[in-house]
């Protein structure tokens, strides 16, 4: 075995080749200061094929027994490397875990993640074959149970309504399944998996009526898209709004598969004079004790649905697409907020006119008061947003060097810069870390230097490439959604 440098920062490295098996010795610290690298040499072990594995290896071993200290970006590394190697089916397994490693795995959950089995691409498909006989329901206490044992911060337990944690949003390539957060209106619908189908009707020229199965044989997409509730942020909102009051944690990174909405609409056949494109979900119930139930649907108009890149998901982070999260079929409408993400897909109506259904016209809106008028505009893209998530939120700090990191995202345009300040210094340019996609959060940080003893605040800004900015105080609006004032984290240093 041949020793390497594995970047300029000391990490090391020795391959040892077996039978279906590579395992990489690694020697060093792994930091945000050589994760690019470190991601780069494990990439380049995984096949670039599913057919290429026999040929290659079926199994790469990380051995991190002499790895003292892994930071965030690190994590967030090693659950990328996972992913990557899971959509080629090929399976990655970390061992000999530093006890401080280990332990910085268990509490922010990785371990669910990184101790499970292989998952097989199938069909040239980038992710996992979908489940068939996944249970197609979900009580309210096994969904509040699974969510409580992942450690989430739970709003609501019927129906279940719950966000991640700020420390678990590490800048990691994607968030762990049972860590992504969940919003929820009604209870998960129950659902017979022998006659689930999803309807495509209305102003088309051939009607469809598609299994899951239907959907395998289609030709597939994977891509990476953060997902976020418009409501995230409402609870810093003053005065106080009703609705579900959510901190920061409403929002998650997954990297999700299926079929392209634009290819079912090409086999469908859309007609002239098709206007919008309602999604209509299993899921429903009662607004009020007098109302009538209603279901949670939602559109896009004709040109948003064939050019915003949305995609009729099954599988989720390389796996089944979980039932809390829409199982089998949910929509994914990448730098949209997710309410217009409809899970548990059962029906694609195209119609002529303008769609008038609760959540598309009475709830979902931007509504301010304007002079004398009342100014309403639809949620549609994500406002740019940068979160803190290291330091944590009142924590005690060293003096001298701190560093700060964070996630950063936005539906308009991808990240251009993020901005950090110091109690009430000037704005300090943020290091973007990692690779840069165009839906999804991108991982920045700063090696700040910290003078001076006793309490300060640490703000973070960011501007996409839209030239959008996060606001200096919230936008107050009746809903309380979009709210992306800058984050401000107090910390008291030692």
């Amino acid at each position: 075995m041949a020793t390497q440098p594995l970047s300029p920062h000391g990490l090391k490295f020795e391959l040892e080749e077996q039978a279906n098996e590579i395992i990489l010795h690694c020697t060093g610290r792994i930091t945000a200061e050589n994760s690019e690298a470190f991601q780069k040499k494990i990439r380049d072990l995984i096949p670039e094929s599913r057919g290429q594995i026999g040929a290659v290896t079926h199994r790469i071993v990380l051995d991190l027994s002499n790895v003292p200290h892994v930071d965030s970006s690190g994590l967030g590394v090693l659950l990328g490397a996972w992913t990557a190697a899971k959509s080629k089916g090929c399976e990655l397994e970390m061992v000999n875990l530093n006890p401080r490693v280990e332990k910085l795995v268990e509490i922010t959950k990785l371990d669910t993640v990184f101790k499970r089995g292989r998952v097989v691409a199938a069909g040239g498909s980038a992710a996992a074959t979908p489940a068939f006989d996944v249970p197609l329901s979900l009580s309210p206490e096994e969904a509040w149970q699974q969510a409580i044992g992942a450690g989430m911060v739970v709003h609501r337990a019927n129906p279940l309504n719950c966000e991640t944690s700020i420390p678990a949003l590490m800048g990691g390539v994607v968030m762990p399944n049972p860590r992504f957060y969940v919003r929820n209106h009604f209870q998960v619908p129950k659902l017979d998996s022998s006659s689930w189908r999803v309807n495509v009707v209305g102003l088309v020229e051939h009607p469809l009526s598609l299994g899951l199965r239907d959907f395998m044989k289609m030709p597939c997409q994977t891509q990476f898209a953060t997902l976020e509730c418009a409501g995230n942020g409402r609870s810093l909102l003053s005065p106080r709004v009703n609705g579900e009051q959510w901190n920061l944690g409403a929002v998650s990174t997954a990297e999700w598969t299926g079929v392209p909405l634009a290819e079912v609409l090409d086999r469908a056949g859309v007609k002239a004079g098709a206007r919008e494109v309602v999604f209509r979900g299993a899921d429903s119930g009662k607004l009020d004790l007098n109302s009538e139930p209603v279901r949670f649907e939602r559109s896009l108009s004709i040109d948003d649905a064939h050019g915003s890149e949305a995609l009729l998901a099954y599988a989720m982070n390389g796996e089944t697409l979980p039932i809390q999260h829409g199982y089998p079929l949910r929509v994914i409408v990448p730098g949209w907020y997710a309410v217009a993400s409809v899970k548990w897909l059962t029906e694609i109506e195209v119609i002529s006119g303008g769609f008038s259904g609760h959540y598309q016209t009475e709830a979902y809106f931007f509504e301010w008061q304007r002079g004398e008028q009342l100014v309403r505009e639809p949620v549609s893209l994500q406002r740019v947003r940068s979160l803190i998530t290291e330091p944590e939120a009142d924590s005690e700090v060293e003096l001298g060097e701190l560093p700060i990191r964070g996630v950063a995202w936005s539906g308009a345009a991808p990240i251009a810069r993020v901005e950090v300040r110091i109690g009430g210094g000037s704005w300090q340019a943020a290091r973007l870390v990692g690779e840069r996609k165009r839906h999804s959060w991108q991982g920045w940080e700063l090696i700040a230097r910290l003078e001076q003893p006793g309490s300060t605040v640490i703000s973070a800004r960011a501007t996409d490439r839209a030239s959008r900015t996060q606001p200096d105080s919230p936008e107050w609006n009746r809903l309380g959604y979009g709210n992306n004032v800058i984050q401000k984290v107090r910390v008291d240093v030692r």
